[in-house]
Parts: C-alpha cells; structure tokens; sequence
C-alpha cells in the first residue's frame, strides 16, 4: 500500500474540551493520565453495572458504547478509539477562575455516537466526582466546569464551536480530519522542504515510549519509529476503517518493507530529545507506574520526504507508543522555515 493511500477511508474527530477551574486543581506536571483517570472511573462506576466478566465479552462491548471506550481487553492499546492530547502547561495548581485545554481524538467514521457519554463524563468529573490529587480542605479532588468544547483539524487550521461559551447546547460536529486535509498539508510542507535544505522538525511535546528490540527506545532512531507507527495506522485502519481488508498482514509487512529502506537513510542534524520521568497512579492496581519517555524537539534530514509525510501528519493526530489514551506519545513536524 502506498503512503499517499494510507488511511484514505479514515476519520479523527478532535473534539477540545475548555474547562475552568471552580475550586483549587492539584495535578502533576503531566496531566494525561489524572484526566484520563478521572473521566474512566467515573464512566465506569455511573453508566454500566455490568460484572466485570460481562463488561470484557466483545459482544456486550458491541452493545454498550461505555465497555467499548474503557475496556482494558479489547487488545492492545494502539487499537483503542480514542487517545488523549492533555493540556501541555506543566503547571500543577490551578486556582478558581484558571483555564486548561484537552482533546479527546475520537477515531473512526462512527466515532461521534461516543462523543455524548465522553462529555456527560467529563461534565460530572468537573462538576461533582473531582479531578486531581485529593485535598482534604475540599474533602475530596478538584471540581471545574465545562466552559466551551470546540471540534478541529489540526491540518487545516479549521474550527467548529460546538458548544460557545454560555450555552449548554451542544451542535452536532460537522469538522473531522480526514486523508483529503491530510494530502493537502502533505503537499504543501513537501514542496516547502525540496525547496528549502531539506530538514525537518519533530517536535515531541509528550512522553514517547517505544519498545525497539524488546527494549524501551530511549535515544530516538527514525527507522523503528516509522515502523511502529506504520504498524499502529494498519491497526486503526483495521479495526475502524471502512475497508478493513486492506489492512491485512501482506500489506503491512509490504508497507514496511518498501518504507524501511529509506527510513534508515534518514539522518539527526540536531537532538535536543530528553527522557520525560513521568509516572502515573493506578486506583485499580493501587500502585505507580511508569509512563516516561523522549520528549523535546529533534532535527531530521532527508533526500526526500515524500513517502513519510503523509504517515507522519497522520502520527500526528493519533500520537504513537505506549499510554496514548493517557495523553503520551504526541508529537508534531515542521519545516526548518
């Protein structure tokens, strides 16, 4: 399969979500997954009594849109509906009157019927279940309220207020990422680096945490990065694509195949990458573990990035590696202009 074609029957609705704090916020400098956290838990608990037998059977999941978000035995996390852009201030107090920005990237064509219980979770999280570290001043976590949700695409600039500020009726989203604003970004960053000296900026703004060789990557390598995203875009292309066929074994080992080669003629000009400690607060393990991972900016070149742009812009909407549905592994390129 040709990257131009990649995800052609694909669709990414990125919905923000504005909130303002009404009572003090406590959060880690990393954020993704105290929100995530939060916004499971209480889907959790509220919207299925289902046993937690029943709750992992695909066919109970293909009832219920709430197993079908939070299940953790739907397989491996890079074919999940969604991941988690968390606000990218690393600020850890958020006083009343204080605002802060996530996005839930919802993916597949169908993805907008999860798009009320996503909300109505979110709405009760800030409005009565908490966020953040417990205070006992507060006699529980942080409370916010939702004050505005925006749908967008990243790759034309575009915008859709969905809920404006001071209204509680939210409009059907009509703004979506697909491959047309894909290819269309893809050309005009392409022609911008054959014209310029060919080098390009990758900017890595949450923990990125690949497994290369059975180990964590912890110095950035551009070949197993591509591999591993070719290897998550097939993944999602299987599973909420319109044509699932095409995302076969055969194409994928052929996708790799073709795309390796020139990966690893891909050279570092630049590394300003360092590893990002971040751990995270399992309520239901009842333990930390460990989401750390590259993070910063680093600067590639090539003879020609045709073949990877289209992939990459898609990287960018999905994020890549582990703990996506907890805000890792999200990155953006740029030109060197």
């Amino acid at each position: 399969m040709h990257p131009s074609s990649l995800l052609s029957d694909f669709t990414i609705h990125h919905i923000r979500f504005t909130a303002e704090a009404t009572t003090p916020i406590l959060m880690d400098a990393f954020k993704g997954s105290a929100i995530r956290g939060a916004w499971q838990s209480y889907l959790s608990r509220a919207y299925c009594g289902a046993p937690p037998a029943i709750k992992a059977a695909p066919e109970h999941q293909a009832a219920c849109p709430v197993c079908y978000l939070t299940s953790r035995d739907t397989g491996s996390e890079s074919r999940r509906p969604f991941a988690l852009r968390p606000p990218l201030s690393r600020q850890t107090r958020y006083e009343p009157g204080q605002r802060f920005h996530f996005t839930f990237s919802l993916f597949g064509q169908n993805a907008l019927f999860l798009l009320p219980y996503v909300t109505l979770a979110l709405h009760e999280v800030g409005e009565s279940w908490g966020l953040g570290r417990y205070q006992r001043e507060l006699e529980g976590r942080g409370r916010y309220r939702l004050v505005r949700i925006d749908a967008y695409d990243p790759h034309s600039g575009q915008e859709q207020i969905i809920l404006p500020e001071g209204t509680r009726m939210i409009d059907f989203p009509t703004l979506a990422t697909t491959a047309a604003s894909i290819e269309q970004r893809a050309q005009r960053l392409a022609q911008r680096l054959q014209q310029g000296d060919r080098l390009l900026r990758l900017r890595i703004l949450t923990p990125l945490r690949l497994i290369h060789q059975g180990a964590l990557m912890r110095r950035f390598e551009f070949a197993p990065f591509m591999q591993r995203l070719v290897e998550r875009l097939f993944a999602l292309g299987r599973r909420y694509g319109q044509q699932p066929q095409q995302y076969d074994r055969d194409a994928l080992r052929a996708t790799i195949a073709r795309l390796l080669p020139q990966a690893q003629q891909v050279r570092i000009r630049q590394d300003d990458l360092t590893w990002w400690d971040v751990k995270g607060y399992s309520s239901r393990l009842k333990k930390y573990h460990y989401l750390g991972g590259l993070a910063g900016e680093i600067t590639l070149q090539a003879e020609d990035w045709t073949p990877f742009l289209p992939l990459l812009l898609w990287g960018e909407s999905v994020q890549l590696g582990k703990n996506v549905v907890k805000g890792g592994g999200w990155f953006e390129i740029t030109d060197n202009g």
